[in-house]
């Protein structure tokens, strides 16, 4: 058990940064052995932190650009496998999403949605032990999911990093405001209450996300 609580902090510590506004100027390359998504934006965000009582640690970010007029919805999340104790399951996505799916108006935020077909989402079959993994595509996935300002804290921030979770590099530039939020919902079939997120506006300053996934 040891084991797992460790491995999954690591997964999370890759997972749970705060991540900025980032919505879809997307543009997906397909390169040998890997895809690269590129996310740009300017605009306002939603973050949320998921966890549950199974063991799950990721996170989720939808987005809105105010400029391109579009969305998108970034995700990781990784569980134990209960079938397995030295496995864990990821499962990651990211691209653009419909307008509708997605409200954002600085203090509330709702996300609902059912990936369309053409949104790419990898599921990974990841070896504790030895960090070696598998990965293939995922059928779609449902989020149903809230934000609300709690008052509890505020940043500006001006950043640059790279973050690492099993096959999914991250690569973030970015300017924004961000306030703290109390999340709600469910999202891929899980859940957990009042869950830990913000709400981030970029205040017209352009951001860049580039998501690497290595197969």
């Amino acid at each position: 058990m040891q084991k797992i609580s460790t491995v999954l902090l690591v997964l999370l510590m890759g997972c749970s940064v705060e991540s900025p506004p980032e919505s879809t100027s997307t543009e997906a390359v397909a390169r040998k052995n890997k895809t690269v998504t590129s996310i740009i934006v300017n605009g306002r965000s939603a973050y949320a932190a998921l966890l549950d009582d199974q063991g799950t640690n990721g996170f989720l970010a939808a987005t809105r650009d105010q400029v391109a007029n579009t969305s998108g919805l970034d995700f990781s999340w990784a569980t134990p496998d209960p079938t397995n104790p030295d496995l864990a399951i990821l499962y990651q996505g990211a691209g653009e999403i419909p307008n509708a799916a997605f409200t954002q108006n600085g203090t509330t935020a709702t996300l609902n949605l059912t990936t369309p077909a053409d949104y790419p989402i990898n599921r990974c079959v990841i070896n504790m032990n030895d960090g070696t993994f598998t990965c293939a595509a995922s059928g779609p996935l449902t989020f149903n999911v809230s934000w609300v300002q709690n008052g509890f804290g505020s940043v500006h921030e001006t950043t640059k990093r790279v973050e690492t979770l099993g096959p999914v590099t991250t690569k973030v530039k970015a300017e924004f405001t961000t306030v703290t939020a109390t999340v709600n919902g469910t999202w891929g079939g899980r859940s957990s209450p009042d869950l830990g997120g913000d709400l981030t506006d970029s205040e017209s300053k352009t951001s860049i996300r580039e998501i690497t996934v290595a197969f």
